[in-house]
């Protein structure tokens, strides 16, 4: 009798709470769900299957937060780059009364990873419009993205991609044979300020105000491709991330650093601190959490991301994870790499598939490896953790 009592009392509650449902529907339901977007029938198909370049980056951008202007703000950052470009950020928020767990997306501060650029915007793409990521993604975060924090070094890389490759050295010092010719790697920006002996650019993920320059006993020579510059945020790119970092104020939970990796087989979720073999203090979430990414963003010849602490490879110093975990104070910090082909060939979009897929599917890994460490959405069932 007693058992049939609860069972009857059980089933009141729960008609109860889905009738509170159907009569006041969450605000956000009205606000932020599929009923105020369109949803495309084609989520396996890229929305953008060419390389993207700074120019369009802006105008795709622009189009977000003027087709959807009641979730999307697109944010210009100060100051502008050496050749006068915006930083652009997308901040996509499903329900602006609100404010939710924030995640926060920086690619392509090396001049190299053309690819960033593509991956975070098809993300955004597919936060808003595909069904498959509203939820949970989309309706239950916060998204703050930047497709390039280095788009004078992107739009440079991209523009000399067709010329015949040279040694970093002579091509820095050699000016007749540079106007033929491309670096064999470009890791900076174009900073031409403190312009010497022919060679220019300053590595921006050398330049953030955290132990900058620990890493070294002396500073690199301006040609070499980790130069950290003259001064911490001697650059405008390090300095205009720096002044949004601090407007977000505590928005943040996890910040996510798009980089690439430019060898075969060598792909990383990494986590602070890149200057110092120390660990830091939450470092066995950082490691559970990037495990469970690796396991579920298995790589496509079956490989796992390799997981662990950035300074396990090379101590480097003054890097913007550093920062954000150090300075600015975000207790989840990664650096995802998926392999990326110096200069790739611009036409084969395969190589381009590949690297966006694998980027945004880490990248929503890390957020469910997140979701799984604080329980978050889930229901306990005979012992079973159940994500809602």
């Amino acid at each position: 009798m007693l058992l049939q009592f609860k069972v009857y009392l059980i089933s009141i509650i729960y008609f109860l709470g889905i009738l509170f449902m159907i009569l006041f529907p969450p605000r956000n339901f009205r606000q932020s769900g599929a009923k105020i977007r369109k949803i495309r029938s084609t989520p396996n198909v890229l929305k953008y299957p060419n390389y993207v370049d700074p120019k369009a980056l802006l105008s795709i951008a622009s189009q977000f937060s003027n087709d959807e202007s009641e979730v999307v703000r697109t944010v210009l950052l100060t100051p502008n780059t050496y050749e006068n470009r915006s930083i652009v950020a997308i901040e996509l928020r499903s329900d602006k009364q609100s404010k939710k767990p924030g995640v926060l997306v920086i690619g392509a501060l090396n001049g190299m990873a053309w690819g960033a650029l593509n991956a975070i915007l098809e993300l955004a793409d597919k936060l808003l419009f595909d069904a498959n990521y509203q939820t949970p993604f989309f309706n239950d975060y916060d998204w703050y993205l930047i497709p390039t924090a280095n788009p004078d070094g992107i739009q440079f890389t991209q523009d000399i991609r067709s010329r015949q490759p040279l040694e970093i050295s002579q091509w820095s010092r050699n000016l007749t044979a540079r106007s033929k010719t491309r670096p064999v790697e470009w890791h900076k920006n174009v900073d031409k300020d403190l312009e010497k002996d022919t060679c220019f650019g300053t590595n921006i993920n050398r330049n953030f105000a955290y132990h900058w320059q620990d890493d070294v006993h002396k500073k690199p020579d301006l040609c070499s491709q980790s130069y950290p510059g003259s001064r911490p945020f001697s650059t405008a790119e390090s300095q205009a991330i720096r002044t949004y970092l601090d407007g977000l104020g505590e928005s943040i939970q996890l910040a996510i650093h798009l980089h690439a990796s430019f060898l075969p087989k060598k792909e990383y979720i990494l986590y602070p601190w890149r200057y110092s073999l120390r660990q830091p203090s939450n470092y066995r979430a950082l490691q559970e959490i990037g495990e469970y990414a690796a396991r579920q963003a298995r790589l496509p010849d079956g490989r796992l991301y390799q997981v662990h602490q950035g300074s396990n490879d090379a101590r480097v110093a003054g890097t913007l994870s550093d920062y954000m975990s150090g300075v600015v104070g975000i207790d989840l910090v990664f650096i995802i790499k998926p392999y990326h082909e110096p200069f790739p060939n611009y036409t084969d979009t395969s190589l381009l598939e590949t690297y966006v897929r694998k980027s945004i599917t880490t990248i929503l890994s890390v957020v469910r490896g997140w979701r799984s460490s604080t329980k978050q959405n889930t229901l306990s069932f005979f012992g079973k953790d159940v994500e809602f």
